[in-house]
């Protein structure tokens, strides 16, 4: 099988954008999602490392053949979504080794901090959310996962022409959403921008949901300009990309009568920012009235 380590080992020892990553909504008060992370990892000795069931030179591909509809659609709508993107194998070997790393202990629950209009931060907790992210250091648990990071940031930008993607740093998050009615508030993942040194413009997520029925729940909400609104199931191995700085979006409840860890909302987000500042929150854009 073919498996590029020496561009998993550069990937992965690129600068990670290492800021709480923020969450504004667009309703009320901002609010500045985190997560309890540990630092970057190296990656282990080559010679111990397991091999993926992905393929990075299909999964590079499958990009390739998708960029020039990735690239129409971000620019004219804000987003863009194909499902699947990775064969169902590999998105079950993906789901379970998200697991093995939570039984790990790798997930740390999130939260979110409401700031008030002095400026103070309150605490609230998100029931049912946890959240990691994955380095070098998870390969021998997470391969698939981390081989799959890999391919994206190395070679998605530069598929994706005149979008202005860079792939000189990233950030990535591993989440599970529990059943019970667990959300994520409305919000813009980049609002601030240069102004808080944030320069992330793309978010990549991919699905690691292969078994989920009609009433899951956990749907992507993405709110377009006009008061529209799409929602998104998170299939196994659907992917979805979206302006990380334009597009406000939210997680509707999850299995509000489920029970178990089967009906656990997994979700890999993919964080790639743009060297072309002037980008970030451009006057113009259809969403500046949503931010």
């Amino acid at each position: 099988m073919l498996f590029p380590s020496s561009v998993l080992s550069r990937a992965l020892s690129r600068p990670i954008i290492s800021r709480p990553i923020i969450s504004r909504p667009i309703i009320s008060r901002p609010l500045i999602s985190r997560c309890a992370l540990p630092l970057s990892r190296p990656l282990s000795s080559a010679s111990s490392l397991p091999a993926p069931l992905l393929d990075p030179a299909l999964l590079l591909s499958r990009l390739s053949s998708l960029a020039p509809a990735i690239s129409s659609s971000l620019r004219s709508d804000g987003y863009y979504t194909a499902e699947p993107i990775l064969p169902p194998p590999v998105i079950r070997a993906m789901r379970a080794q998200s697991i093995a790393l939570r039984a790990e202990g790798r997930f740390e629950a999130s939260y979110s901090e409401a700031i008030g209009p002095d400026g103070a931060k309150r605490r609230f907790d998100k029931e049912g959310v946890f959240a990691c992210e994955p380095d070098g250091g998870d390969y021998e648990t997470a391969p698939d996962l981390l081989a799959y990071m890999s391919t994206v940031i190395t070679e998605l930008p530069p598929l994706l022409e005149g979008c202005g993607i860079s792939g000189a740093a990233f950030n990535a998050k591993l989440a599970v959403t529990s059943p019970g009615g667990s959300v994520y508030p409305l919000h813009v993942d980049n609002p601030e921008g240069v102004a808080a040194g944030d320069t992330r413009k793309l978010t990549a997520i991919v699905y690691l949901n292969p078994d989920r029925g009609d009433g899951d729940g956990g749907e992507l909400r993405l709110h377009m300009p006009g008061g529209a609104t799409l929602d998104l199931p998170p299939e196994g191995g659907r992917l979805v990309l979206f302006w990380s700085d334009d597009v406000p979006h939210e997680v509707l409840p999850t299995a509000v009568g489920g029970e178990g860890e089967e009906f656990d909302r997994y979700a890999l987000t993919i964080w790639l920012p743009t060297d072309e500042l002037e980008r970030l929150h451009e006057p113009d854009s259809k969403w500046a009235g949503l931010r």
